[in-house]
């Protein structure tokens, strides 16, 4: 009986971290293709064990205005997207590392773009973006506070959130 039990329990304690650990179904092959090519991707789990070694990460939330509002990476600087401005940009350190992020990764994958070209050096889009961060249970901000919910931009992308993190919109 009980060599039985240890493999159910096995099965079972992995389907539960799975389950909390998982993107929806797609979520992957949507992520990669609408990066931009040209800017180095890096996840979530890479970003965080830069920080974990004593790099500092400037994280640039290329999203717009309500969506950085209801909730953000903590200490996120708000670059925009439509309303980007290079010029805000100058008070950078062109050598610094930064990680720019919006959603899913398309909007970043423009910026980050537009800063390489700009000569800045270490730029990384997040992969999946923001819902990619929060779907794996990596903390999201509204200004100082952590909060539980993403703007899900709207119904056709938000499929690509998890359904208890979608905020109002």
């Amino acid at each position: 009986m009980r060599l039985f039990i240890i493999p159910v329990l096995f099965v079972w304690c992995l389907s539960f971290q799975v389950s909390f650990a998982q993107n929806p179904d797609g979520f992957g092959e949507m992520a990669v293709e609408m990066a931009d090519k040209s800017v180095p991707l890096i996840r979530a789990k890479q970003a965080i064990k830069l920080e974990a070694k004593g790099k500092k990460i400037v994280y640039l939330d290329a999203r717009e205005k309500a969506e950085y509002e209801m909730s953000h990476i903590k200490n996120a600087v708000y670059i925009g997207y439509d309303k980007f401005d290079k010029n805000s940009l100058v008070r950078y350190d062109k050598d610094a590392i930064y990680v720019v992020y919006c959603s899913v990764g398309y909007r970043s994958g423009q910026i980050g773009k537009k800063m390489m070209k700009l000569g800045f050096k270490n730029v990384f889009n997040l992969y999946g973006g923001l819902f990619d961060w929060a779907n794996n249970g990596n903390p999201i901000y509204k200004k100082d506070k952590q909060v539980k919910k993403v703007h899900p931009y709207d119904n056709k992308w938000g499929k690509w959130l998890k359904k208890e993190l979608w905020g109002n919109i």
